[in-house]
């Protein structure tokens, strides 16, 4: 029987699963044997991650899932659970970004990045945590970030999100031990070959650049690095951490040494880190962004462009 701690999962559950970290992390289960539950609000990035398993000769089963909505995640419950169990191990992955200060935001904006980023991982821990604590063993995995450390007022919905995961995460691991079901909070650093960027949204006020600019330049940089961020860090690393993470039960786990920097400056030195997150305000960062736009000549943005392939 799994438990949650030295064993692997015989069936496990990724949202975001169609790219990125969700992606490395379902063929990563895949390869260790077990069937991966793909689910992705876009069906038919989750098949393509889903066929990507079956030609190496693995198992898994594609579900469209939007996190933000709890009803569908209990009728995801149901069907999983009647169809192939309840899963070993849940790994909360889905979210996106909004860049921009705290008064560029719409109510809109700070509503939906709440509602994917920290709803979305509490609506799949009210669905299948249930069930592993019925059961007396499991492990869920919360996607978190090393931003949620920082105070950057650059993200204000991003970091308050991706903080809240991570308490909240700390929260349900107290209540749960005594269950049986281990859970896991990871904080990726930075980390390419996602679709962070492309799914994000700009909201920053940027001299120069209406809501079309704002939109191709989101898409452009989304585009490279989806494809050139892999160089970097691959979301193959960020799925090693969480794969040792979960195995172990550990609590709290910041990946990547930025991500391990941030941790412990928000331990150790508070107003040290608040200070230099002062220095990322949203006015020096449009400023600086603007001025930047002013200089850089068409034929880099024409080549950026051709490199991304859009």
């Amino acid at each position: 029987m799994f438990t949650a701690t030295n064993s692997d999962p015989r069936l496990a559950l990724i949202t975001g699963a169609g790219s990125g970290i969700g992606r490395a992390t379902a063929l990563r289960y895949a390869g260790m044997g077990a069937t991966v539950i793909v689910t992705d609000i876009d069906g038919a990035t989750a098949q393509a991650t889903a066929d990507m398993i079956r030609a190496r000769h693995g198992r898994a089963e594609v579900y469209v899932l939007d996190v933000t909505d709890d009803d569908a995640w209990q009728e995801l419950a149901a069907q999983v659970a009647e169809n192939h169990g309840v899963p070993d191990l849940l790994v909360n992955n889905a979210g996106f970004g909004i860049a921009g200060g705290f008064l560029d935001h719409t109510k809109a904006d700070w509503d939906r990045q709440l509602a994917v980023n920290l709803d979305g991982v509490v609506n799949g821990c009210r669905a299948f945590a249930p069930l592993m604590a019925e059961r007396g063993s499991g492990q869920i995995v919360n996607i978190s970030s090393g931003l949620g450390y920082i105070p950057l007022a650059m993200t204000p919905s991003y970091c308050t999100s991706k903080a809240a995961v991570r308490m909240f995460s700390e929260c349900l691991r107290s209540e749960l031990a005594p269950k049986g079901v281990g859970v896991t909070v990871i904080c990726p650093g930075m980390v390419g070959g996602t679709k962070l960027l492309s799914n994000g949204r700009l909201v920053a006020d940027i001299d120069g650049l209406d809501e079309s600019n704002k939109d191709e330049l989101r898409g452009v940089l989304g585009a490279l690095a989806e494809k050139y961020g892999p160089l970097l860090t691959s979301p193959d690393y960020i799925a090693r951490g969480i794969v040792r993470a979960a195995r172990h039960n550990w609590g709290v786990v910041p990946v990547r040494p930025e991500s391990w920097l941030m941790y412990g400056l928000h331990r150790l030195a508070p107003g040290l880190l608040r200070s230099g997150a002062a220095l990322l305000a949203p006015e020096r960062v449009e400023r600086g962004a603007a001025l930047v736009g002013d200089r850089i000549p068409q034929r880099w943005i024409d080549f950026a462009k051709a490199r991304a392939g859009r």
